[in-house]
């Protein structure tokens, strides 16, 4: 199940990467959709250039905390799910306010 959230989290922070290089516009699917970064399409590349670090930093401590239980042979185990998912969702209000802040 840790497995679940590590492809989780690798897949967003590939959907902040790439509307920060201008690949992904705005759209109502993927990305930081706020009202700030809605606006145009100067705030939304700005807005997830801002968001790239903090969920980076998010992806990145999802993937040893999961690494972590797969190689200690917890993958399923409830807490180690719970501590990786609740990681990503910090990691994901994180980068909305950071991309909020450089908008705004």
């Amino acid at each position: 199940m840790v497995v679940i959230v590590m492809i989780a989290a690798i897949l967003t922070v590939i959907f902040v990467v790439l509307p920060a290089r201008g690949v992904i516009g705005r759209n109502p699917f993927v990305g930081v959709r706020t009202r700030a970064t809605m606006q145009d399409d100067a705030a939304w590349r700005r807005g997830h250039q801002a968001a790239i670090l903090p969920t980076g930093v998010a992806t990145g401590a999802v993937i040893v905390l999961g690494g972590g239980s797969i190689a200690v042979g917890r993958e399923n185990d409830s807490v180690a799910v719970i501590l990786c998912a609740a990681v990503l969702v910090a990691g994901a209000l994180w980068s909305v306010v950071a991309a909020h802040r450089a908008v705004g």
